[in-house]
């Protein structure tokens, strides 16, 4: 018996009749009913009724259909689960909850494993837990300790958030730093691709005129030349500068705040081994 015959098998059930199985298929109807005889022949029984114009299962072909889609189910997994390995061997994927922690972990990897491709990406925390778990990401860094027994955890850095004030703003006059209460009543301008941060400001300032810009160079200009608020942090004014005569001060939240923790499989600690020890 081959998968090709399972495939097809369950091509004629979604189609209904062999002549649209055989055209979704692109072979041809006597090809398809040749295999069909086949399989029946490897399993000894009859699996169809057939009508004037289609094809029915009888009940032993229900049961087979039934089996049939556990088994191409299971080859899909394993055609899957066999990619990723090999994508683990030559690449190490790196999700993350927020850019920041990725301006210094990636150069990082780099530096340790330059064989490897190295690629990231921005992610929700379920994305990024579901992608570690299935093998697509080796490594995800979340806004806080993701605690399970198949993970080891290391802590890679804080990031707090800062607003953007211009000195002609209602706000400017303000000491010490802001609220996000005090933030909400004014219109906000916020970078698309913030991760988790964009996710905070929004639960924080849920009726806040938030502008969103998805182009870093265009929101930087905006960010000089507009009399809008925005937002920053200190590792992203360490890694693209301060706006220019802005004022800059603290979010004094506590939800302002993030703690960053990488977090490895321990089945695949061996893979990422180097980057572990420098972290702890």
């Amino acid at each position: 018996m081959e998968i090709s015959q399972l495939e097809q098998f369950a091509t004629i059930v979604k189609c209904g009749t062999l002549s649209k199985a055989a055209e979704e298929l692109f072979i041809s109807q006597p090809a398809l009913t040749r295999s069909m005889q086949k399989l029946e022949q490897e399993l000894g029984v009859e699996l169809f009724s057939h009508g004037k114009n289609k094809v029915e299962l009888n009940e032993n072909g229900k049961f087979a259909y039934s089996l049939a889609q556990n088994v191409l189910r299971d080859m899909q997994n394993l055609k899957e689960q066999v990619r990723q390995f090999d994508r683990s061997r030559r690449t190490i994927s790196v999700g993350s909850c927020a850019p920041a922690p990725l301006w210094e972990i990636m150069p990082t990897l780099t530096s340790l494993y330059p064989e490897k491709r190295l690629v990231s990406e921005i992610k929700s925390e379920t994305e990024l837990i579901e992608g570690l778990v299935s093998g697509a990401y080796q490594m995800i860094i979340t806004n806080g300790r993701y605690e399970n027994a198949d993970t080891c955890s290391v802590f890679a850095g804080s990031e707090a958030l800062l607003v953007n004030i211009p000195r002609l703003h209602p706000l400017a006059n303000i000491k010490g730093g802001v609220h996000f209460a005090d933030i909400e009543k004014y219109s906000v301008l916020l970078y698309t691709r913030t991760g988790v941060w964009e996710d905070i400001v929004r639960r924080e300032m849920p009726a806040a005129h938030i502008i969103m810009q998805d182009d870093r160079d265009s929101f930087e200009a905006l960010k000089r030349e507009s009399a809008l608020l925005s937002f920053s942090t200190e590792l992203s004014i360490r890694q693209f500068g301060n706006v220019d005569e802005a004022i800059v001060l603290p979010v004094l939240d506590d939800s302002a705040k993030i703690d960053f923790y990488c977090h490895v499989l321990k089945k695949n600690k061996q893979i990422l081994s180097e980057f572990l020890e420098r972290y702890n």
